[in-house]
């Protein structure tokens, strides 16, 4: 009964402490860009301005001949609405700050 017990709180603690060490990258600024790379078909990089490039992957198709917008200034990783492409919203699977 000891180990049982003694297994099941390893197990609720190991879990608990493995999601609270996961964050979401998030990032400022992104409506100061001047322009953008396509890198692959869901990964564009923001350059220019003041602050850190920006890394956005979404599941939305980008392609070197996309029309994009950026939607909102500041945002996190799995937020919804933070691109416009080719006429379509498109939501910010991951995002990450690039030091200059």
């Amino acid at each position: 009964m000891f180990t049982k017990k003694w297994a099941v709180t390893s197990v609720v603690l190991t879990s608990f402490f493995m999601a609270g060490s996961v964050s979401a990258d998030c990032v400022y600024g992104a409506k100061d860009k001047r322009s953008y790379s396509v890198i692959d078909n869901h990964t564009i990089i923001l350059t220019g301005g003041f602050r850190d490039d920006i890394m956005i992957k979404t599941y939305c198709f980008i392609y070197n001949t996309s029309q994009l917008q950026v939607l909102k200034d500041s945002f996190c990783s799995h937020e919804n609405a933070v691109l416009y492409i080719d006429g379509e919203v498109c939501d910010a699977s991951q995002v990450q700050k690039l030091n200059n």
